[in-house]
């Protein structure tokens, strides 16, 4: 059997016994390759690093204790390297503008104030980025500490962000949008393919037509690494055999090429937009409406949680007990109906 060769890639044992991969390229770490050799995920990550431009480095006028030099030892460290490919992009979403604005400013000085501050004035305007800024900023300092570059986090104090829940989607809705994109529409595609499997826009965009084995979807859940097999509802599979993408993925571009987490999600708003419903109709809140479906359907908090990946079953718990309450609440009434 011929052996996969790849270029860039760093194989050992490490002290614990454990084999570990790493894309190298350089002279320089650049980060982690999971999975088996060959496998989708080894592949996703390694064709990643192949594209990912270098970590940009602090202008040579940046004093090494200044702020923008702690952020780029940051993205040096495995601290950084060690974390998912959509976790490093999210924060140097975060940090590049921290670099831009303030890299000049004084590391080791800052003040608890100063890094209140900065969230603050994040948080005005964008409380979700705020909270991302605040956790990405403090892996920063934590790793300042740790080199002895400075004796605390000025960030550790800093409460969050109360952020709001997205809205999950009315069975009216719901209506709505499929009266508007009949089937053997992309929109309606995208749509039926978020409610009738639960997942995230981002894994729904990965899907593809090898993922369908036995009337079941192999999903591998980008944010958790959670594997699932879900069921494809006869809805979703009219939706399917509607339209047929000429692509290898389930839902892609109008010829057929896969499509971009962000640009499925905008597919999906654009046309909940022009079904003339409200702005708080957004495509993650299909995935909340399939768990209420389910709830109200009966199925228990382990059962939703096959289908939506949930490591822990709070937040599905939630949606059990609304159900539970409205089939209450409609047999006390039906009770209080027969005794007029």
């Amino acid at each position: 059997m011929a052996k996969l060769r790849l270029k860039y890639v760093n194989e050992y044992i490490d002290h614990t016994g454990k084999l570990r991969r790493y894309f190298r390229r350089n002279g320089k770490q650049i980060g982690p390759l999971p999975g088996a050799v060959g496998s989708d995920e080894f592949m996703e990550a390694y064709r990643g690093y192949l594209t990912q431009k270098s970590a940009p480095k602090p202008k040579a006028t940046l004093p090494a204790d200044s702020l923008g030099a702690f952020i780029q030892d940051f993205y040096a460290s495995r601290m950084f390297t060690d974390l998912k490919m959509a976790t490093r992009r999210a924060y140097r979403a975060a940090l590049e503008p921290i670099v831009k604005a303030q890299g000049h400013r004084s590391g080791v000085l800052m003040t608890a104030e100063h890094a209140e501050k900065i969230i603050s004035r994040i948080g005005s305007e964008k409380p979700g980025m705020a909270n991302l800024t605040r956790a990405a900023m403090r892996r920063v300092f934590k790793l300042a500490v740790k080199n002895k570059r400075r004796p605390d986090n000025p960030f550790l104090g800093i409460e969050s962000y109360s952020v709001g829940e997205h809205h999950t989607w009315t069975e009216g809705e719901l209506l709505q949008y499929e009266t508007a994109w009949k089937l053997g529409t992309r929109e309606r595609l995208a749509f039926d393919l978020l409610l009738y499997t639960g997942q995230r826009v981002g894994d729904v965009a990965r899907m593809k037509r090898a993922d369908m084995v036995d009337g079941l979807i192999h999903v591998i859940q980008q944010k958790t690494g959670t594997e699932l097999w879900v069921p494809v509802h006869p809805r979703l599979a009219r939706s399917l055999a509607a339209y047929q993408s000429p692509g290898l993925t389930l839902i892609g571009d109008k010829a057929g090429r896969p499509v971009t987490r962000a640009t499925l999600s905008k597919l999906v708003s654009d046309a909940a937009k022009a079904a003339d419903l409200p702005s708080a109709c957004v495509p993650h809140g299909l995935r909340k409406a399939a768990m209420r479906r389910l709830a109200e359907g009966g199925s228990t908090a382990k059962q939703i949680a096959s289908i939506s990946g949930h490591k822990t079953l709070k937040e599905v718990e939630r949606y059990t007990k609304a159900a539970d309450q409205k089939m209450l609440a409609r047999d006390a009434m039906l009770k209080m109906t027969r005794e007029q």
